[in-house]
């Protein structure tokens, strides 16, 4: 590329579109034509070394790529998120969810690099289905309130309410963050940008770097497919671990008791955090702590912690 006003300004970078030197456009150069020298019916002048003062070289500009976190959310449409919550607290298991997802995501409104901090819904039940993919702050743009996108994530929920397969889920989750880092995503908005790195001190002292990538799966109950699989199988990402993901990144949650067999399944599914060693899980059996539900939503949103310790490590400063 050649400058229209001065043609030793050069550049290698067909790109470009402005003169890095002096701000003026940028031409094609013609075939034929030597560096340093006009093409006649001009003035000419003396290529490089013939009486000239040579110019010096400069480095074309580039655009920055942008540095991308990814947060994937597994939102159980089962039909048992349809039932009340908790004992004597009318409120059901979706519409609370509705709710605090919603919350959550909102409340990054405040995180000054949200436009580079991307969500992606998935709503399951015996079936799964990307909702939607989008920057946190075009959520916000285009709900432009939290009530409009609680009102959103409720109606999508309720389309399904069949099954429970979190194995389907699952896959779809690997998947997504396998293309994501190879970006073969076509459903993702962004052609060109890379994972952003996030270090982390683990509890044992060693220092590792992870993508800033968290899949949240929460459920209300143990995989069942009508017919089909009733076993929850070997988590994805810890079977056959994507290349420089560094971390299993699955956060699950569950609602209802402890002492359920769903409970004890997703709880044994998780890895532990690798700063707190404990495992990456949150159960929702008290309605003394549904607040976390949000904060949950947004630490996860966000592409941050683990677990609950680093929810608490958030929630203090």
């Amino acid at each position: 590329m050649i400058c229209v006003k001065n043609n030793r300004h050069e550049f290698d970078d067909i790109n470009l579109v402005r003169c890095p030197i002096c701000g003026n456009l940028l031409r094609e150069e013609e075939d034929g034509q030597q560096p340093g020298r006009q093409q006649p019916g001009g003035n000419t002048q003396p290529p490089s070394g013939q009486g000239s003062t040579q110019q010096p070289f400069v480095k074309p500009l580039t655009a920055s790529v942008p540095e991308i976190g990814l947060s994937i959310i597994l939102m159980d449409a089962s039909s048992s998120m349809t039932d009340p919550a908790f004992d004597r607290i009318p409120a059901t298991r979706l519409s609370l969810v509705a709710s605090n997802a919603a919350q959550g995501i909102f409340d990054l409104d405040r995180m000054q690099n949200n436009p580079n901090a991307y969500v992606a819904c998935f709503k399951f039940d015996d079936r799964c289905e990307l909702m939607f993919v989008d920057s946190v702050a075009n959520i916000i743009r285009r709900f432009r309130d939290v009530t409009t996108f609680e009102k959103y994530l409720s109606d999508e929920l309720q389309k399904f309410l069949q099954g429970t397969d979190i194995n389907k889920a699952l896959q779809q989750a690997y998947d997504f963050v396998a293309k994501f880092l190879r970006k073969e995503l076509d459903v993702f908005p962004m052609r060109e940008y890379s994972s952003m790195p996030q270090t982390i001190l683990k509890y044992n002292l060693e220092s590792i770097q992870v993508p800033n990538i968290r899949v949240l799966v929460y459920s209300d109950g143990k995989q069942y497919v009508e017919g089909g699989k009733n076993i929850l199988e070997q988590n994805p990402f810890t079977r056959k671990p994507i290349p420089n993901l560094n971390h299993d990144i699955v956060i699950g949650a569950f609602f209802g008791s402890s002492d359920s067999e769903g409970c004890r399944d997703l709880k044994n599914f998780v890895s532990r955090c690798p700063i707190h060693d404990i495992p990456q899980f949150f159960l929702f059996d008290d309605p003394a702590n549904i607040d976390d539900l949000r904060y949950l939503f947004r630490m996860a949103s966000g592409a941050s912690g683990f677990c609950p310790r680093c929810l608490d490590k958030q929630l203090r400063r």
